[in-house]
C-alpha cells in the first residue's frame, strides 16, 4: 500500500494533500498496490468525499478527542505501517510533515527523504529528485524497493488532476497506547484574512528595496487587484517590515505560484530557493546587475516606486 498523510488546517484539506494523493495513485498503479489515507481526530467524516476522485482505496480512521502530539501520531502510524504492510508513505513537505516523517522513519531505522520535487518508478526502482545545498544542486537518487520508504513532497511539485473515481473503504484503526511526552494545553490561532502564501496562485513579494514597512501598502494594493498574496524576503522580515509568516526563502516558506512578482529583491540564493519553481517570475529592480534578473522570465529595470503604481493602474483598467 502507498499511504498518504494529509495536511488539514483550519478544518480544510490543503491542496498539497491532493497533490500527493495523485502521486500515490501513480506509484500504486506501477506497483500493483492499493492507496490509503489516514484521518485522525473527531468529526473528520466530512472529509471522506474529498478523496473519491483521486484513486484512494482505503481511508483509515482514528477517532479520538483532543489534540495529538507528533510522537503520538508517529506511534499510530508505526502500528498502521506494520499492520497494513505499507510500502511507502508520502507526507507533505510542511512543518507537520517534516516533523512527523522523521519520527516514523526513525522507528523503522530508515532514512527520510525530504522536500522531493519528483518521485517515480523507473526500471523497477524508485527515482527521486530533490534540491540540495539551498537549491544550488539538484540531486537524483535511485532507491531499491527496501520497504517501507518515507518521503515528503514539496507543495505544487505535482499537478493536481483527478485519478480513478473510487468509493474508499472506511477502516477504523484500533486504539494505540501512545503516551504523550508533552501535553498540548491550547492552540492560539492568529486570525488573518490573508491568502495563504503556499496556496496562492499569484504572489507579490517585497525586499530591502521597499525601504520601510509603510511602502508595503503599495504591494498590498497590487496584490488586492490581482487577488494575490504578499510575500517578503528575509531582509524585509529581519527589518521588522513584515511578519515571519510572509517570508519566502530558505528560512521561510517554499512557494511555487503561477506568477511571482519580486519587487526590490536582489535575488540572493537563500531567497531563490524558496520561489525558483514559480512558473513565471517577474522582477522589478533598479539595479540591472541584480541576481534576480538571471532567473526571471520578465525583468523591469527601474524604480519600483514608479513602476508599481503604473502596474496597479493597468491591472485595475483590465479588470474594469
Amino acid at each position: 500500500m502507498i499511504l498518504v498523510y494529509p495536511e488539514i488546517r483550519d478544518n480544510q484539506i490543503k491542496r498539497v494533500t491532493f497533490e500527493i494523493s495523485v502521486l500515490a495513485y501513480s506509484l500504486a498503479q506501477k506497483l500493483n498496490k492499493e492507496t490509503g489515507v489516514i484521518l485522525l481526530g473527531k468529526d473528520v467524516k466530512g472529509y471522506f468525499s474529498s478523496f473519491k476522485n483521486f484513486g484512494i482505496n482505503k481511508i483509515f480512521l482514528y477517532e479520538e478527542d483532543g489534540q495529538f502530539t507528533s510522537s503520538q501520531i508517529g506511534e499510530i502510524l508505526t502500528q498502521l505501517v506494520k499492520k497494513e504492510k505499507v510500502s511507502a508513505i508520502l507526507f507533505p513537505a510542511t512543518i507537520k510533515g517534516k516533523e512527523i516523517g522523521p519520527i516514523l522513519a526513525t522507528n523503522f531505522q530508515k532514512p527520510f527523504f525530504q522536500d522531493i520535487i519528483s518521485l517515480e518508478i523507473e526500471n523497477d526502482k524508485f527515482k527521486l529528485i530533490k534540491p540540495i545545498y539551498a537549491g544550488k544542486v539538484i540531486s537524483e537518487i535511485i532507491l531499491e524497493k527496501d520497504f517501507p520508504l518515507f518521503f515528503s513532497i514539496r507543495q505544487k511539485a505535482i499537478s493536481v488532476k483527478e485519478g480513478k473515481s473510487s468509493e474508499p473503504e472506511i477502516i477504523e484503526i484500533e486504539k494505540v497506547d501512545a503516551q504523550a511526552k508533552v501535553k498540548i494545553v491550547d492552540f492560539v490561532k492568529k486570525l488573518t484574512s490573508k491568502i495563504d502564501l503556499q496556496e496562492a496562485d499569484i504572489i507579490v513579494a517585497g525586499g530591502r528595496g521597499m525601504k520601510n514597512a509603510d511602502n508595503f501598502k503599495m504591494l498590498e494594493e497590487l496584490a488586492s487587484a490581482l487577488n494575490a498574496a504578499v510575500g517578503a524576503s528575509r531582509a524585509a522580515v529581519d527589518a521588522g517590515w513584515r511578519d515571519h509568516s510572509d517570508q519566502v526563502g530558505q528560512t521561510g516558506k517554499t512557494v511555487a505560484p503561477t506568477l511571482y512578482i519580486a519587487c526590490g529583491i536582489s535575488g540572493a540564493i537563500q531567497h531563490l530557493v524558496g520561489m525558483i519553481n514559480s512558473k513565471i517570475i517577474v522582477a522589478i529592480n533598479k539595479d540591472k546587475e541584480a541576481n534576480i534578473f538571471k532567473v526571471c522570465d520578465y525583468g523591469i529595470v527601474g524604480d519600483l516606486f514608479e513602476v508599481i503604481p503604473l502596474l496597479i493602474e493597468e491591472v485595475k483598467k483590465l479588470k474594469e
